[in-house]
């Protein structure tokens, strides 16, 4: 695991990308609001998985912590840059407690700052202190923008899901790999990039990491759907009563006709937010399928996967990667 020195290390680098580019424009105010830099900012910033997990995987390759801190930042300022924009096509108004930013300053700032988040994220990598070759920069761009792209594509298939009347596994599939399993996969091939590792190799721990993005989704929307409030940070059931398309409710409604299907069926054909009644009918209808099992298991099929690819390509042999992922992906469900 990380030292705490090595996760000092990233803080404070984290705060030397984010505020390097100070002006007197609104954004500087925003960006440093939402990263908790600014005065009486937030204490709680975020759990840093993606960088932690970058800087493992560079670590593992046999890369130092300081070779690989510029693409730790770049990562993690491209995941907020999508935290800002969700929140906004989202709704949410609150984030580790406070308003977000669109809530604050309006949709109109939220949008601004957040494209500026994207592009101090490739500034990040492009103007780094770090001596590596010029192609080896370019790689990591590259990796960096893919990921952006996929993301982006991911988020427009979970908002088109919200006026479709049936959401299959394969389309539920296409959109985590895109929302959330395209970071984890950059975030290790760029600690294996930075490290020095060639270009296989590097996309070898990007499919690793792109099977425990699968796992951790599926597991998140178990948690959103069973967890306790205090543990996911929302209310329970909030992703039903906005009628999301996540892995429980896809899973029960590909399944054959039951009684307990007939029922999240009815509920998600209607329009407009389920009410608390509707929630804990669904929920129940969901115990009755035997849902949760059937998550776990499907993510364990990943968590499989992950294991495969480490054997099949001959990567993270010390198992640093993966026992870091088991400690702070998987979570009891």
């Amino acid at each position: 695991m990380l030292s705490v020195v090595a996760q000092s290390s990233f803080e404070r680098a984290l705060e030397a990308a984010v505020t390097r580019y100070d002006s007197t424009a609104p954004i500087t105010a925003m960006i440093r609001y939402h990263f908790g830099y600014a005065a009486g900012g937030c204490d709680q910033r975020g759990k840093r998985l993606r960088p932690m997990l970058l800087l493992t995987v560079a670590q593992e390759e046999g890369g130092s912590i300081e070779s690989a801190l510029d693409a730790a930042c770049a990562i993690e300022i491209l995941h907020n840059y999508s935290l800002v924009h969700d929140d906004i096509e989202d709704g949410d108004r609150v984030r580790h407690g406070r308003d977000t930013v669109w809530a604050k300053w309006g949709t109109a700032h939220g949008i601004n700052a957040g494209d500026s988040l994207c592009a101090i994220s490739y500034l990040a990598l492009l103007e780094s202190d770090v001596p590596r070759p010029a192609e080896r920069t370019v790689a990591m761009t590259r990796a960096l923008h893919e990921a952006n792209l996929a993301m982006c594509a991911g988020q427009g298939r979970d908002i088109a899901f919200e006026v479709e009347s049936q959401v299959t596994m394969d389309d539920y599939i296409a959109m985590v790999t895109g929302k959330t399993a395209a970071l984890f996969a950059a975030a290790c091939e760029l600690g294996a990039l930075a490290a020095g590792s060639d270009a296989s190799r590097a996309r070898a721990y990007g499919e690793l990491g792109r099977a425990y993005g699968l796992g951790f989704q599926i597991e998140d929307d178990l948690l959103g759907t069973w967890g306790e409030s205090a543990a996911t940070g929302k209310p329970v059931g909030s992703d039903l009563a906005r009628r999301k398309w996540t892995f429980p409710v896809v899973w029960a409604l590909d399944g054959p006709a039951s009684p307990a299907r007939d029922v999240v069926v009815e509920r998600y054909a209607r329009h407009g937010p389920l009410s608390p009644d509707d929630v804990a009918a669904t929920i129940a209808a969901l115990d009755a399928l035997g849902v949760r099992n059937a998550g776990m298991l499907q993510a364990q099929t990943y968590f499989d996967r992950a294991d495969a690819v480490a054997q099949a390509s001959a990567i993270d042999t010390g198992g640093r990667v993966r026992a870091f992922l088991a400690a702070n992906v998987r979570r009891a469900v």
